[in-house]
């Protein structure tokens, strides 16, 4: 594991990124693209949501540690 500045910016590399993949997302569901791209779309959202959730959960463990 790295340190907490690395696992900072991995977490936010990770929300950018969910946040990029969330608005494509939302332009599939939208538009008339078929089913299993939007699928695929929605999986690497719930892949990349579960890292950042899981990277937020590590910055808190640290955070609490430190005080």
């Amino acid at each position: 594991m790295g340190n907490k500045l690395d696992i900072l910016n991995d977490y936010q590399v990770a929300e950018k990124k969910a946040a990029e993949l969330s608005n494509v997302c939302a332009k599939l569901h939208d538009g008339d693209r078929t089913q299993h791209l939007q699928s695929a779309y929605d999986e690497k959202l719930r892949s990349v949501e579960l890292q950042r959730d899981n990277l937020g959960v590590i910055l808190e463990a640290i955070d609490a540690a430190e005080d």
